[in-house]
Parts: C-alpha cells; sequence; structure tokens
C-alpha cells in the first residue's frame, strides 16, 4: 500500500481458500485476511493471522545480513556457559574458604535467581526503551562487575551479591539472545549453535576452575579469566550493537505494558516457561552437585571428579549440535517425549548403580538427550505466537526459566544440607517427570506454519 512518500511492506499468508474482499472505501483502504483453523487429534486451535492495527508484519532475516548480532550473541552465550558451570565445581573449595555448610552454598544459587527473576519482570520495558543493543550492553557490563568482586574473594555477603549482578546481567543477554536468534532463517538450527555454544562454555569452565583450585590456594583466581572473557564480551557487544545503541524501537515505549500484560497472560508462554523452569534447574542442579554427590556418596576425590561436570556439559554440547536437525525432520513435540524417556532411564541407571565410572558416562548421556530441550522449546515457541509478541513472550520464557537455574540448585542444597547430597537423584527424577506432563500441555504446531 502507498500513501504519500511512505511506504510500509505488510506480508500477508497465502489464503488456503477463497477471500472475499470488503467493498473499499476511497478515502480508508482495508485488507481482509483469513483465519486459519488448526485441527490436530489432540486440540483444536484459531489463530487470526491478520496484524494488530498498526503492526507491521516483517519477514525473517537473513543471518547474512545480521551476521556481526550473531556473533555477540554467541559470544555472550558461551561466557553464560562458563560462569553458570563453574559454581559447581567451586563447591569443595567454598566451603574451607568461608567456613560455612551446604545451606550457605545455596544461598548463591538463591540470589542468583532473584536476579533472573528481576530481569525476567524488566526486560520488555528495558527493551522498549533503549533497544536490544542496549539492553545486551547494559546486562554484560552488569556481569563484569560481578566477576570483578568475584575476583579479589571478598566477603562472604558481598560474594553473594555478585550472583544477584551476575543472575540479572546474564538474564538480560539471554532474552535478548533467544528472542534475536529465534527470529531469524532456519531458526531451528541457529539457536542450536546459540544453546550448544554455552554448553561449549559450560564444558571449559569446570576443566580450568578445578584445574586452578586443585592445584592452587587461589582458587578464585578463576574469576580472572571470566573478567577477562567478560570485558571481551562488553566490547564485541558496544562494537556490533553500535549503530543506534541505546534508542528503543518506535512506539514500543506505549505498548511495552500491553506486550507484558499479553505475554503473562498467554496460555503457552505460561506452559513453556514452566517447562523451562523445570529445565533449566534439572541441567543446572545435575551439572553443578554431580561433583559434590561423586565426593560424599560415592567416595571419589575432588581433583578427579571434578572434571565428571564437563562430561556432562560435553554431552549436552554434542545433543544440541548432533540432535538439532534430527529434532527438526522427525517432529520437535514426538522426539522430545522421546529422548525424557531415555533421560528417565539414564538418571535411574545413575541413581542405583554405585559406580564413579557408570556415573560418569550415564551424567555425560543425560546432558547428550537433555540437550535439545530449551532450543527446541524456543523454536516451537515462535511458530505457536504472534510475531509482535516475540520479543516480550521469548525474552519472558527464558529469563523466567533460566530462574529455574538458580531455584533447584539452591532447593537442592537447602535440603542436601539436612538430608544429605542423595536427595540429587529424586530431585532429578522428579524434575524430568514434570517436564513430561507439561510438554503433553503444549499446543501442536500446524506443520503449513513451520
Amino acid at each position: 500500500m502507498t500513501s504519500g512518500s511512505t511506504t510500509t511492506t505488510v506480508t500477508i499468508p497465502a489464503p488456503t481458500a477463497t477471500i472475499e474482499l470488503s467493498t473499499l472505501k476511497t478515502s480508508t483502504p482495508s485488507i481482509s485476511t483469513p483465519s486459519f483453523r488448526r485441527r490436530n487429534s489432540d486440540e483444536e486451535q484459531t489463530v487470526n493471522d491478520e496484524p494488530p492495527e498498526g503492526a507491521t508484519v516483517f519477514t525473517r532475516p537473513d543471518v547474512s545480513t545480521v551476521k556481526l548480532q550473531l556473533v555477540a550473541m554467541n559470544f555472550a552465550t558461551f561466557l553464560a556457559g562458563v560462569n553458570d558451570a563453574s559454581t559447581g565445581a567451586l563447591v569443595p573449595y567454598l566451603q574451607p574458604a568461608y567456613n560455612i555448610g551446604l545451606l550457605f552454598v545455596a544461598l548463591v544459587y538463591l540470589f542468583n535467581f532473584a536476579g533472573w527473576t528481576v530481569a525476567a519482570f524488566t526486560n520488555v520495558h528495558l527493551t522498549a526503551r533503549i533497544g536490544t543493543g542496549g539492553v545486551m550492553l547494559l546486562g554484560s557490563t552488569l556481569q563484569m562487575l560481578a566477576h570483578a568482586l568475584q575476583l579479589w574473594k571478598p566477603p562472604f555477603p558481598l560474594f553473594v551479591i555478585t550472583y544477584f549482578l551476575a543472575g540479572i546481567g546474564i538474564a538480560y543477554q539471554d532474552a535478548q539472545a533467544n528472542s534475536f536468534v529465534g527470529g531469524v532463517n532456519d531458526a531451528h538450527r541457529w539457536l542450536g549453535v546459540l544453546h550448544a555454544l554455552y554448553g561449549a562454555g559450560a564444558l571449559v569452565s569446570p576443566l580450568i576452575a578445578t584445574n586452578i583450585a586443585s592445584r592452587t590456594p587461589y582458587w578464585h583466581y578463576f574469576y580472572c579469566i571470566l573478567l577477562g572473557i567478560a570485558a571481551v564480551n562488553v566490547g564485541i557487544i558496544a562494537w556490533a550493537f553500535r549503530k543506534g545503541m541505546g534508542r528503543g524501537v518506535a512506539g514500543a515505549k506505549e505498548t511495552a505494558n500491553k506486550d507484558f500484560k499479553r505475554t503473562v497472560t498467554n496460555k503457552t508462554v505460561l506452559i513453556i516457561s514452566a517447562f523451562f523452569f523445570l529445565y533449566v534447574g534439572a541441567e543446572v542442579t545435575a551439572g553443578g552437585w554431580v561433583v559434590e554427590f561423586l565426593i560424599r556418596v560415592r567416595g571419589g576425590k575432588a581433583g578427579q571428579v571434578g572434571y565428571v561436570a564437563s562430561g556432562f556439559w560435553g554431552g549436552l554440547t554434542l545433543g544440541r549440535i548432533l540432535l538439532a536437525d534430527i529434532t527438526f525432520r522427525l517432529g520437535e513435540r514426538k522426539m522430545i517425549f522421546v529422548y525424557l524417556l531415555i533421560a528417565l532411564a539414564v538418571q535411574l541407571v545413575f541413581w542405583f548403580v554405585p559406580s564413579i565410572i557408570a556415573n560418569a558416562v550415564m551424567i555425560s548421556l543425560l546432558g547428550f538427550f537433555i540437550g535439545p530441550f530449551f532450543p527446541t522449546g524456543i523454536s516451537v515457541a515462535t511458530k505457536l505466537l504472534p510475531r509482535e509478541l516475540h520479543v516480550a513472550a521469548i525474552g519472558f520464557m527464558a529469563t523466567t526459566g533460566q530462574a529455574g537455574s538458580a531455584a533447584f540448585p539452591f532447593l537442592t542444597g537447602a535440603v542436601a544440607a539436612k538430608a544429605g547430597v542423595q536427595v540429587l537423584q529424586p530431585i532429578m527424577v522428579s524434575l524430568l517427570a514434570g517436564m513430561a506432563i507439561l510438554w503433553t500441555c503444549i499446543p501442536r504446531v500446524d506443520r503449513r506454519n513451520v
């Protein structure tokens, strides 16, 4: 449609039936778009593909046009993996350094959870005001500040607060990365790459942390490495988003509250958020407490079993790379159920076979089969939700889900302080079972819209 010198391009899905055009008035032209009724064996869902008044519908950008931004987001996600996986490897060294028990160690995860929760409820408003680049830069700066404080081994109360700063900083970056990458062409593949890099960061992190902490009394020097990577991360983000840095989308401030309300009242958003909450909780609980479990329950030595956590994150990384296309081609909904059944079987073997070697193999297989869950969930969400809600909804789902990465490790630590770290196994089985129940509640995706 052309009016004067302003051109607005509107992309309208191809109709599957005849469209009746309403009578056109010469002063105000209008376009009628069809509503599709999606049918399948489980549910019936009606989706109106007509965009809301005043909205512009954009086609998905090709990755070649946003390469620099993708590099920045992938690097930020790699750093998030390095940060998240380090805590579990350092737990055996935190306790004697600060003379604390498991309950106080769990406070680290609680404050991290608080940071993620704050980000979940503020991300959409910040994005409306300072844009994707502005939020990424703010998040990366907060994370860098947290690592700078951790480096000098501050008093324990301040050390705990640094995890709030790291949590909110990583959460802002994670929300923007998932929203942005979920909107490009072949999103399922690029989301797999994005989250594989998270796994790669989590893979190398315990190796480096354990090596430093077991060979020197200065375990906190590991944060010097985190600080260096975080500084590079700030520089890459500042360069990638230098054009339009700090500027929000036109009109986004006025719609931010409305978009947030639509997001938190959308059934699909709430179900996927809950699924992510349990999934990321299981992921970080397994990777974070497996070392302590092998030391206290299986009798392993800290300097040896500290590397087992890397096996879990290595399996997760490979799963996100190797299973991405398989999952997409064979059906995302069906394959997640298959992976969940295998994961439950693997977890039960881990629980009931008292062998460190067998446990190391099983925890790696667990990582491999649950690896695709998060990128697949984001991919499914982009197909179920209207395009204008993607930034708000995916940001909310990612941050709310990632809050589980702090909530369940905290819960595990709090219970373990009373009942012993062997509670890890029933908690993990319960989380996997809960994921299976929630996944059955997610609506099916119409294959015509894939």
